[in-house]
């Protein structure tokens, strides 16, 4: 009793909230940037060039989210090298991690001529959409090299747990894409390519802000370990990041097949469920900017302390990421059960809709409370360098139980409803949680940790 008194007694909350609290400024930053590209092609352009973004966004917003295994994957090894007291390792992560960023974008950016015309092809509906669609992701794609560099880079800085950089970044990415949005889509009325342009730009001027601020950051030392660019540690050792990402990037494809499953399935069962199922897609991804501001903290905390190889003070840094997340789930499931029906005449005024949103609004609702055991163990598996064991357990949480879930009953029924699909969902989630719940005890058991603490870094 003493113990577990002990290892909850002074948790470094602090430091938790220190790392936690710019990433949710961050992330609330982000949804800012679509309304705005919303706004003024609604207000400046037609429908066919708000289309157009919208299709384009869809297929550019799956590859960035796909790619982002290159910022979790640096996250957690620059972390781990820094709880092992080697800083010089840290460069030689971040040096691979580049060069990784750099052959993939490169590759992508040979391919998406070919590429990105399918993907229109896909989600566009044929003729000037489409066309359109396809111009707006081959501006935009040419920024692949910024995003991957500054991912990496904000990895970087969460390993070595800094977060205020990253809000920097952000800050200053999304305020010059919502100026130039204004300029070019405004007042230059050049509509989807013009919205396009926007965002290339500012993430352009993001890597440069990012490398300074990363110069601006690192000792003499560590710099002259960067420009050099050379030594056996950058040629090496380059399974552990491989492998890592590898998982990492199995992962997010799994979860976004998921996601994008929710979004056809419902529908093909109508059209009002389908618009529904988007707006509380919706205000579940407001919950997750908060719930993802302490998973962060949990990759940036559990990282350094299992470097040290302090399994104690490593329990203790995911109790205090935890635990406020925990209380920050319920605030936002207790709000959105209060303020169901505000919450819906802001999304919509149609009554049709409406009502087709009041119907499935619970599932929504419940979500945050549902799922913040999965973020949070999420965060600590990365940061742990645990992701094979992340991947694993994804597959056996969509594959074993979310698409029974779905299938099985409409396979009876003859016929799937949106309950189906949004059971089927949060038991994704809950089982997420659980599955990865037993994980971490069984690691704990067994001192599991301990043989991946050096594990690559």
């Amino acid at each position: 009793m003493t113990s577990r008194r002990a290892l909850f007694t002074g948790l470094p909350h602090r430091h938790a909230l220190s790392l936690a609290w710019p990433m949710i400024v961050a992330n609330i930053s982000v949804p800012l940037v679509g309304l705005v590209d919303t706004a003024m092609l609604g207000h400046f352009s037609d429908t066919q060039n708000l289309g157009a973004v919208a299709a384009g966004a869809i297929v550019l917003s799956a590859a960035y989210w796909v790619l982002s295994f290159l910022r979790l994957g640096t996250t957690s090894l620059v972390g781990r090298a820094v709880g092992a007291g080697r800083p010089l390792d840290t460069i030689s992560h971040l040096q691979r991690s580049l060069l990784l960023a750099g052959v993939i974008a490169g590759a992508i950016l040979v391919v998406q001529w070919v590429l990105i015309p399918l993907a229109m092809s896909i989600v566009a509906p044929a003729g000037e959409v489409r066309d359109l669609a396809t111009t707006y992701g081959q501006i935009r794609v040419h920024s692949l090299p910024a995003v991957l560099g500054t991912s990496v880079i904000t990895g970087y800085f969460i390993g070595s747990q800094d977060t205020r950089r990253p809000l920097a970044i952000a800050v200053v990415v999304n305020l010059l894409n919502l100026g130039l949005d204004i300029a070019f889509v405004g007042g230059l009325r050049w509509g989807a390519s013009g919205a396009a342009w926007a965002t290339l730009i500012a993430e352009w001027i993001g890597l440069v802000v990012a490398v300074v601020l990363l110069w601006r950051f690192l000792d003499a030392d560590l710099r002259e370990r960067l420009r050099q660019w050379r030594g056996q540690g950058l040629r090496s050792r380059w399974r552990a990041l491989l492998t890592m990402n590898a998982d990492l990037a199995i992962r997010t494809a799994l979860l976004y097949v998921a996601l994008t499953f929710l979004t056809a399935a419902g529908g093909r069962i109508s059209e009002d469920v389908l618009a529904a199922n988007a707006i509380l897609l919706q205000i579940t991804l407001l919950a997750s900017y908060g719930l993802d501001g302490y998973a962060h903290a949990a990759e940036a905390m559990s990282a350094k302390e299992l470097g040290s190889r302090d399994l104690q003070r490593f329990h203790r840094a995911n109790a205090a990421a935890t635990l406020p997340a925990l209380g920050i789930a319920a605030a936002f499931t207790a709000l959105f059960l209060v303020g169901q029906v505000p919450f819906i005449a802001l999304m919509t005024s149609l009554p049709d809709l409406a009502a087709t949103t009041a119907e499935y609004y619970h599932w929504a609702a419940w979500l945050p409370l549902i799922s913040v055991a999965a973020y949070q163990l999420d965060g600590i598996f990365i940061g742990s360098g645990q992701t094979r064991i992340m991947r694993n357990m994804m597959l056996v949480a969509v594959v074993g139980v979310y698409l029974p879930v779905f299938l099985v009953p409409a396979w009876v029924r003859g016929q799937a409803s949106n309950d189906d699909l949004w059971l089927a969902f949060t038991m994704l989630n809950v089982a997420r949680g659980l599955l990865l719940g037993v994980a971490y005890w069984r690691l704990t058991r067994t001192r599991g940790w301990l043989r991946t603490a050096d594990a690559g870094a």
